[in-house]
């Protein structure tokens, strides 16, 4: 099935917005859970007040102890009572560790005042607070949860002595958010997790779905390539087998040489083509093996370059040889070799345009020998040059696509350089030729 890029487009929008959608529904939970959380921890200071409210009243101790401590401030003028504040938190964090409620927290006691707000609420004045205490807040009512004032608690409402001086203790808690929001980390965790794993995902099918469609396109073209390098030299023997057939009176000896020459030719040139395909899908599967003997390089070279220079010499080129190397022997498969060197001078030949000038030289290198193949061709573009050693990859921009052939040749020769454990480098630019440098150990 080939998608088309309208497909492809409309597909990746319809994913991008269910994710979407999702990461909105699972932001939404997540608001609920902390809400939820929020009320499940107003409903157990509220538990806590109702509890500290009755052992408060139940002991007349704390009252005396409460009452000894405002004359205390009232006649010092300090904040607070070190006895009371003692007594205090002993009795605050027993009931909160009764109700499992572990967090740090604040306190005041205010009592009530004659005095009213303008819609009618009752006025509170501080009386005492703990040693530290930042509370400085008027305090509005200790019944109704939502008139606190933001992360204020009223614990108890107790009658002091007096019948008409009624005391409170106020709670502050400093992290009251921090501690509701770590009570939905794991669902927060674990809706980040899923998200992540589903935007790899996506990704990675984004990937898949464009390297697919790049496949599609290069098998499209190979074969199309494949068709013309196979369709001329079918033809030309077809042409040449219907010639041979005629007459003898009407085709004389060096007619059916020719005729001969040509089908011998068009067919060794069908075997190079089926050969380079069936050499690729060999080497893909791994199913080959390497004749190894030693080999001159320079030797290899020569032969190359003399099977060659026809082909330069119609073009009125040349093919230079700067062979520098002091050691040239390495073990090498000898027709690998020479397909290596072969292709690459061949590739040098069709592109270039103008006249064409290769150098090739070869160097001492490291436990080695490096061969360097460069020419005055049209050259490779930077942002293509880590693609052009891929199976079937052909430019499509400039003059190189106007080349027919298979996109196996460069494949092929870094194969076989890394079967032999050496390596191949390129260093190109537009319309400044290319140099190819081989290196091959000498075991």
């Amino acid at each position: 099935m080939n998608l088309s890029k309208k497909a492809i487009t409309f597909v990746i929008g319809l994913a991008s917005l269910a994710l979407i959608g999702l990461a909105v529904i699972q932001v939404r939970n997540l608001n609920s859970s902390i809400e939820t959380n929020r009320h499940i921890f107003l409903q157990t200071v509220d538990l806590c007040s109702g509890k500290i409210g009755d052992l408060f009243g139940k002991d007349h101790h704390y009252a005396s102890l409460l009452f000894d401590a405002v004359k205390h401030v009232n006649k010092t003028g300090e904040l607070n009572d070190p006895k009371l504040d003692g007594q205090i938190r002993e009795l605050v964090d027993n009931v909160f560790r009764e109700f499992g409620l572990d967090l740090s927290y604040e306190y005041a006691v205010y009592k009530h005042t004659d005095m009213e707000t303008p819609d009618g609420a009752p006025i509170f004045s501080f009386v005492l607070g703990d040693e530290g205490s930042s509370l400085d807040f008027q305090l509005r009512d200790c019944t109704n949860p939502q008139d606190r004032g933001h992360a204020w608690s009223t614990l108890t409402c107790s009658k002091g002595f007096d019948e008409d001086e009624g005391y409170h203790l106020a709670v502050f808690f400093p992290n009251q958010e921090t501690y509701i929001f770590a009570q939905s980390s794991g669902a927060l965790m674990l809706s980040v997790v899923f998200i992540l794993l589903l935007l790899c995902c996506f990704a990675y099918t984004l990937i898949v779905i464009q390297r697919q469609k790049k496949l599609s396109v290069i098998k499209n073209d190979f074969i199309n390539n494949l068709t013309h390098e196979f369709k001329t030299p079918i033809a030309s023997i077809s042409l040449a087998t219907s010639m041979l057939k005629r007459k003898k009176e009407e085709v004389d000896e060096r007619k059916r040489a020719n005729y001969l020459d040509l089908i011998e030719n068009e067919s060794k040139r069908l075997e190079g083509q089926v050969d380079k395909v069936l050499q690729i899908a060999m080497i893909d599967s791994g199913n080959f093996s390497l004749n190894k003997k030693e080999l001159d390089v320079h030797e290899i070279i020569h032969r190359v370059v003399a099977s060659m220079n026809l082909v330069v010499n119609k073009r009125k080129g040349a093919i230079k040889l700067m062979l520098n190397a002091a050691s040239a022997k390495v073990m090498a498969d000898e027709t690998h070799l020479v397909n290596i060197i072969y292709n690459l001078v061949d590739n040098a030949l069709k592109y270039t345009v103008d006249i064409p000038e290769i150098l090739i030289t070869t160097v001492d290198s490291d436990q080695g020998i490096e061969i360097s193949i460069k020419d005055n061709g049209i050259g490779i573009g930077e942002e293509i040059q880590k693609y052009i050693f891929d199976k079937f990859y052909r430019a499509e921009t400039g003059n190189v696509h106007n080349v027919k052939g298979f996109g196996l040749g460069l494949s092929y020769v870094k194969k076989i350089i890394e079967a032999h454990s050496g390596k191949i480098a390129l260093q190109s630019k537009l319309n400044q030729g290319s140099e190819f440098r081989l290196y091959f150990p000498f075991s």
